[in-house]
């Protein structure tokens, strides 16, 4: 590819081009549905190449010392990484140390309370507005039968769906029982000298160092509980895109994103409606992680748990997709270096690609999407199995009903994909079509809410 370009568009098509021509006897070796989606995951390599050079390029500008990849999405990004830059150099420059680490939300979050307190349970509250005591339990990394009698003894039942649970009265005597904030202490006090142990033999301690994470977004939330876990190090974080955050930020903490930002502005927005399909093409077979303990040698180490579904569909579909990625980043890397490609002028193309993966998506992504069963143990207390959906009786009855209300918004809130939905055979067409206008009421009401926020910071902004 030494030939001179008239412009970076006939370049970087060509770089496909030439991908796929690669790839052929690869393809040729294929069955059908595996060679569709190996050539999707080629012609989405723009979007892991420009991500993975955006990371480079900032770890150099913010003097990061050390970057961590997380799990899951960071196992991808940290194979495109290394296929990127394999002599750990940019132009000349020597890249910060790289490694994944093992981390979740769900794993991070108790840990990081600084009080067992309804003020610090907020920065869960702020996402789920309403929870039942089960699933807090389960946020906590608590057996929900160790909160039971506690809660029993303030009118609460461990299913029951409490909105705004900061607020209700029975919740707030809960807090104040000291029975049970001994039994949170002792699990939260437990389970972070197991979580400091394993981040420490990652090389992870608070030393004062600036580390580099990078996940696929989209608030950041495992960033901010590391960065309360150790207040003396600078936390930079590198996302695929990032929503607008609901909590205050951390003062040790900058994020910045290569594809939106919604705290930002409001271009490419709308590639945000959507996230949980991408995370499915992003995700690692090797499971969430659920906590920590020590291996058969008495090692720190972290435990995850593979959900069977989604190993199948990994298997089936997503492996292969990500096989094209990691191939054609081979080609962008030699490119970049003959023709000096930088992650800014790529973004456009990077966010286009985004936007047909969610918008257009291949029947095989959409199947595979609805036969998920995807992990929302944080905030939710369960796994949650995208194939079950809001009949239409439960979303008439969520016109009176304050309970199956609630369950219509949660699945909008976990959902939001309108462009899947029109590959659920297995719905009816009209089932299809009322939940689809709900998705876009809802997603219409969500850009509604981010227009006005920014019209406002505008207009503090302009008078200030």
């Amino acid at each position: 590819m030494n030939k001179r370009y008239a412009d970076r568009r006939s370049l970087f098509h060509d770089i496909e081009r030439v991908a796929l021509e690669c790839a052929a006897d690869r393809l040729g070796a294929m069955p059908d549905t595996q060679r569709d989606i190996f050539r999707l995951g080629v012609r989405a390599a723009p979007l892991f190449f420009g991500y993975g050079l955006f990371i480079a390029e900032r770890s150099l500008i913010d003097g990061v010392d050390r970057l961590f990849f997380f799990t899951r999405e960071g196992e991808l990004f940290h194979g495109v990484f290394r296929r990127l830059f394999q002599d750990g150099c940019l132009d000349g420059s020597q890249l910060p140390a790289s490694s994944i680490l093992e981390v979740s939300r769900l794993a991070t979050f108790s840990v990081s309370l600084r009080t067992v307190s309804i003020e610090e349970l907020m920065r869960l509250w702020s996402l789920y507005s309403s929870q039942s005591m089960f699933a807090l339990a389960r946020s906590l990394r608590l057996e929900p039968c160790a909160i039971e009698r506690s809660c029993a003894r303030h009118g609460i039942l461990l299913d029951e769906s409490i909105l705004h649970p900061w607020q209700d009265e029975r919740v707030k005597r809960l807090f104040a029982d000291e029975a049970f904030r001994a039994i949170l202490a002792d699990r939260i006090g437990a389970d972070r000298d197991a979580a400091l142990a394993l981040l420490a033999r990652r090389g992870l301690v608070n030393d004062g160092s600036a580390v580099g994470v990078v996940d696929i977004g989209w608030r950041g939330t495992i960033q901010d509980n590391l960065a309360l876990m150790f207040p003396r190090n600078r936390f930079v974080g590198y996302y695929l895109g990032l929503q607008r955050f609901l909590n205050v930020q951390p003062p040790n903490c900058l994020k910045h994103a290569y594809g939106p930002d919604a705290n930002r502005g409001l271009g490419f927005s709308h590639l945000l409606d959507a996230v949980s399909p991408m995370e499915m093409l992003c995700s690692s077979p090797n499971g969430s992680v659920m906590g920590y303990g020590v291996d058969p040698d008495g090692h720190p180490t972290a435990r995850r748990l593979a959900e069977p579904s989604e190993t199948r569909i990994h298997d089936d579909i997503v492996r292969h997709f990500q096989d094209g990625v990691l191939f054609a980043c081979d080609h962008w890397a030699q490119a970049r270096a003959r023709h000096g490609i930088r992650s800014a002028e790529l973004r456009e193309l990077a966010c286009g690609v985004w936007g047909g993966l969610i918008t257009k998506p291949e029947r095989q992504i959409s199947e595979a999407y609805a036969r998920l069963n995807h992990n929302d143990v944080f905030g939710v207390g369960a796994f949650v199995d995208k194939r079950q959906v809001p009949s239409p009786l439960k979303i008439l009855r969520g016109l009176i009903s304050s309970r199956d209300r609630r369950e219509v918004i949660l699945y909008i809130k976990q959902t939001q994909w309108t462009s899947g939905l029109w590959h659920r055979r297995d719905l009816a067409l009209g089932h299809r079509a009322i939940l689809v206008a709900i998705l876009s009421t809802g997603r219409a009401y969500k850009r509604v809410r981010m227009w006005m926020h920014h019209y406002w910071l505008a207009r503090r902004n302009l008078s200030g």
